[in-house]
């Protein structure tokens, strides 16, 4: 007969365990538990009000606490505040970190995104202090990149910018028809009914919803006899003129607000209204956010949310989240093509930030495909003559100058070249389809900073950054999207999501450090405290089985 280890469910112990001892040493809880030990009280007891005198009831749980628990359930990719409290009564990692309390769901959500929204970018400020003073990070080559994620939103419930300016051009359209109806009858019988006073209605004016339930109301009031509807063809006009414009004042109004929310974007969610309607990566169109995310040696030292999809217009706010936050400017920055833009190099370059960024066209200057042979890269450029010469040698002469401005408000000065000799040219039809010749609009601010990239990409010292830029960067999206399966924001609202982004990031970093854990736990702090715990079990045992034990004659 085999022989198994004696198993009995009813043993009972004679000292009952530290949930300390259960818990490994080197282990991702410990360095959450000592890393948020290390914030100011201060900091974290902001969103609460300090009162003399208890008014009834519980106080609240502690900040600290509260925030250890979020943000080492983040870590281990659980965002569900109901999983979150099933683990605090069954988990030993999250009871030793609650130090037992179990608050519900209710109670961890509202901390999650009511107490900590706003004082989340000063919780990660205060990490990314930390890191700074051990080393881990020195803001010297930081690298850039943005990503997608989805909101917690209806994928068929998005209004687009263009819809909501037709469907308004096209009441705008029937109201002003309306109202000439409604002015040749008040012309018909204006002795009956007096002058109303209609807003303009030509094509260029801009009525409101306000002037539509004004006219109504007008209309109203002339129609009124006695509480009587009268019997009058002309007032059975003006009376059904007045229910559609009631009707159009309440459709205008609706349309007034979806362009309030949409502002300076092309499209929203009616689940979530700050969420914008986005490509993301698996080619899907969906309500999102533009992620943005800055790292240095494998950390996240700045991180924001942006609701427009380009990573170059996303940028500048980046960069001035963290001037906000009085955290040290970088040296160096690394970015892909996607931040290639005039702007961005100008503002890098006005703060003496050394740039290696690609541009949209770096790759294609580079190849040597056919397609790519009447590239206006391939066109060079005679600054004495001020010509353009294409790559047959024929010229492109000044035509104009000019400027334009982009949505920031960023002036762009741009010149154009026209050739007046393609006529008889056998590429032509490779070059250009313009019955005038090849044309070539210019941006020599543009062309000098992309002259400047390419010097500084195309040193050894800028390959290696290149080759370091997409396990720097990347590695974060990767380990969200496909570890930790955050791939959809869970709460909503610009606010709230940008406290989930730091939520995130602040895990993200807790896992990094714990491979920096000597940093953090020198060896002879964990000596002294394992001593310690070994004293203090002693000393609770003998207690226990003795009694009658003198306890002033141990020390420890």
């Amino acid at each position: 007969m085999i022989k198994f280890r004696a198993y009995s469910q009813d043993q009972g112990l004679a000292l009952p365990p530290y949930l300390d001892e259960l818990i490994e040493e080197r282990h991702l809880v410990r360095v959450v538990n000592q890393v948020v030990d290390e914030l100011d009280i201060k900091l974290l007891s902001k969103p609460f009000k300090a009162s003399t005198h208890q008014l009834g009831g519980s106080p609240p749980y502690h900040p600290g606490m509260m925030l250890k628990v979020i943000i080492y359930s983040y870590a281990g990719g659980i965002r569900s505040c109901r999983d979150i409290a099933k683990l605090l009564r069954e988990n030993i990692n999250y009871m030793w970190l609650s130090g037992m309390q179990q608050p519900d769901f209710r109670t961890i959500n509202r901390y999650r995104s009511v107490y900590f929204k706003d004082i989340l970018e000063e919780i990660f400020t205060s990490v990314i202090q930390l890191l700074l003073e051990n080393k881990l990070v020195e803001y010297k080559t930081v690298f850039v990149d943005g990503t997608k994620i989805s909101a917690d939103a209806n994928k068929h419930k998005i209004i687009w910018g263009k819809n909501v300016q037709r469907y308004k051009n096209q009441l705008l359209k029937r109201t002003r028809g309306l109202f000439k109806e409604i002015d040749a009858l008040n012309e018909e019988e204006d002795n009956r009914y007096g002058s109303l006073d209609l807003p303009e209605c030509g094509e260029q004016s801009d009525l409101s919803s306000e002037d539509l339930h004004s006219v109504a109301d007008s209309l109203s009031e002339v129609l009124s006899c006695d509480g009587k509807k009268s019997r009058i063809e002309t007032d059975k006009q003006l009376r059904k003129a007045s229910r559609q414009l009631k009707k159009d004042a309440e459709k205008l109004a609706k349309y007034e607000e979806q362009e309030r929310q949409l502002g300076d974007r092309n499209s929203y969610s009616k689940t979530d209204p700050d969420a914008t309607a986005m490509w993301m990566k698996n080619d899907e169109l969906r309500a999102g956010y533009n992620v943005q995310v800055m790292s240095e040696n494998g950390f996240i030292i700045g991180a924001s949310v942006s609701q427009n999809a380009n990573d170059g217009t996303s940028f500048i706010p980046l960069m001035e989240e963290m001037d906000s936050s009085l955290l040290p400017e970088p040296d160096e920055i690394v970015a892909d093509a996607g931040y290639g833009h005039e702007e961005v190099y100008e503002y890098l370059e006005n703060r003496s930030i050394d740039s290696y960024i690609k541009y949209p066209s770096y790759h294609a200057e580079k190849s040597r495909e056919s397609k790519y042979r009447f590239h206006y890269s391939r066109f060079t450029y005679d600054i004495i003559s001020d010509v353009f010469i294409c790559p047959l040698g024929r010229q492109l002469y000044f035509i104009e100058e000019g400027e334009a401005r982009n949505k920031s408000g960023f002036v762009v000065h741009q010149r154009k070249y026209q050739c007046s000799a393609c006529s008889d040219c056998p590429y032509k039809s490779q070059c250009t389809n313009s019955a005038v010749g090849r044309t070539l609009t210019v941006n020599m601010n543009l062309r000098r900073h992309q002259q400047k990239a390419r010097d500084n990409l195309e040193g050894v010292y800028g390959e290696s950054l290149r080759k370091r830029r997409g396990y720097e960067i990347e590695t974060v999206f990767g380990d969200w999207k496909h570890n930790l399966k955050f791939q959809r924001f869970q709460l909503r609202g610009l606010d709230k999501v940008r406290a989930e982004l730091f939520f995130h990031s602040l895990a993200y970093n807790m896992r990094k450090i714990m491979k920096a854990w000597k940093s953090f736990y020198p060896d002879f702090y964990r000596f002294f405290k394992h001593i310690y715990r070994l004293m203090t079990q002693k000393l609770a045992s003998m207690i226990l089985l003795f009694p009658n034990f003198n306890k002033s004659s141990i020390y420890v």
